[in-house]
């Protein structure tokens, strides 16, 4: 095929289809992106039961988040955690985000629970949904220095999702 235009003439050679064979598909892992947030000013719990269904995907195509459920404040010891990053896994992505802090309240057991963080910034990120793959919480307890500080329970929370940190409006 030969398109011509004024003074310049350009040849384009159609592509053959059969010369582009797929071979088998192989795993990869890819690291799309990591972040870490700043600087965290308020954390709180939300039972996955009353957010609305279906709030990753709302995310994922680019849509805030807003959260009409009753919440919860955590008080927190030291500096939290906010981490997460993503990959892609056989051409789907995937996320793992990481929250960490202390308390001196123990959090609900046997309650499936989203968390909602606060940045120092003002923007709040939520990890969890109502579906299932809930975050997991993992903990250990210390007990105080003898000086008198007090016994604190260090919380793990990890969640993997298709984006496990969404934006919203609390």
């Amino acid at each position: 095929m030969t398109i011509a235009h004024e003074n310049t003439r350009l040849h384009i050679q159609p592509i053959s289809f059969e010369a582009i064979k797929t071979t088998k598909r192989t795993k990869t892992h890819i690291c799309m992106s990591c972040y870490s947030l700043p600087g965290i000013r308020k954390i709180q719990i939300v039972r996955s039961e009353h957010l609305v269904a279906g709030v990753m995907l709302h995310s994922i195509c680019g849509c805030e988040v807003i959260i009409t459920a009753p919440a919860v404040t955590i008080d927190f010891v030291g500096r939290p955690m906010l981490k997460w990053e993503g990959s892609k896994v056989n051409g789907s992505r995937q996320e793992k985000s990481t929250l960490e802090f202390s308390t001196v309240h123990p959090l609900p057991e046997n309650e499936n629970l989203a968390f909602v963080v606060t940045s120092v910034s003002g923007r709040q990120y939520l990890i969890g949904s109502r579906e299932g793959r809930h975050p997991v919480v993992s903990y250990s307890g210390t007990t105080g220095e003898p000086s008198g500080s007090a016994a604190v329970l260090a919380y793990k929370i990890t969640h993997i999702a298709q984006k496990s940190v969404l934006p919203c409006i609390l």
